[in-house]
């Protein structure tokens, strides 16, 4: 179901960047992009991707500048539907990228910031695209927002990053021994 409904999502004619899921950002993979990983969007900005991996139809957050060992790769949600459920609620992928490191009441903040930014009238295209995009998201997909924060983290919590396969620039980058 999650590689049809990626062929769905890319198939949408959006701003995907407006949302943080900008298409084919992240070709070229970075040190800790899992092997065979295919990419959902990037929100275009210090390598951080959300992808698929083979075998899964969770989705993951790859984060090479903020991650660490047991850290790079994280899930965010449980299978493209509720990722984007979580993007729904969020306005933007970004938020969910940066679950892992925030507390509950620094994540609802950056969330208000959002809404702060949007009442300001300033960026108002963006903000358009955003809420088109948003929209048409929800309606192919008959989808509705969800707030996030604890389910990612209990997927996150749940989650063993040894069943991760690195090549091996990954393991020669950080100086560590293959397992």
């Amino acid at each position: 179901m999650t590689r049809d409904d990626l062929r769905t999502f890319r198939a949408l004619d959006i701003d995907f960047d407006s949302i943080g899921l900008e298409p084919n950002a992240g070709t070229v993979p970075y040190f800790c992009t899992p092997v065979d990983a295919e990419e959902v969007g990037s929100i275009g900005c210090d390598g951080i991707q959300f992808v698929l991996l083979p075998g899964d139809e969770a989705v993951y957050c790859v984060d090479p500048s903020m991650g660490g060992i047991g850290t790079y790769v994280l899930p965010v949600g449980s299978d493209l539907r509720e990722f984007l459920s979580f993007v729904l609620y969020c306005h933007d992928a970004n938020p969910l990228s940066q679950i892992y490191f925030l507390s509950e009441e620094r994540f609802q903040t950056f969330a208000a910031d959002e809404a702060e930014a949007r009442e300001s009238g300033e960026l108002e295209e963006l903000f358009k695209a955003k809420d088109a995009a948003l929209e048409k998201i929800a309606e192919v997909f008959g989808i509705a927002p969800i707030e996030p924060y604890a389910r990612v983290k209990a997927l996150q919590e749940a989650f063993d990053p040894s069943v991760l396969n690195f090549s091996d620039e990954y393991y020669d980058t950080l100086g560590i021994e293959r397992e």
